[in-house]
């Protein structure tokens, strides 16, 4: 798993197909999630998910220090997304 984040620009496509191909199921799942932790506080739906995202982490990397890698990973990966999401809200244009 670390290494297809590794290569996530270099393999754009083929990662695209996998999520593609499991997308409603995903999608599903995501609206179940948020359904519960839009009930909590803001901190407390944001810690939740942390929460949600350590479990899922562990269950693809039972080594910690990959864990902890792919942790890291997944945190830049978000902050990226956050500087394009609010690259968008400055330009007046949202999802």
């Amino acid at each position: 798993m670390v290494e297809v984040l590794y290569a996530a620009e270099g393999r754009q496509g083929e990662l695209s197909v996998n999520i593609e191909r499991g997308r409603q199921e995903i999608e599903k799942a995501v609206k179940n999630a948020c359904k519960i932790l839009n009930k909590l506080t803001p901190d407390g739906a944001i810690y939740a998910a942390g929460w949600l995202m350590s479990d899922l982490i562990v269950s693809l990397m039972p080594d910690e220090e990959k864990a902890k890698e792919l942790s890291r990973i997944v945190n830049d990966q978000i902050e990226r997304e956050f500087k394009t999401a609010y690259a968008k809200l400055a330009r007046g244009s949202v999802n």
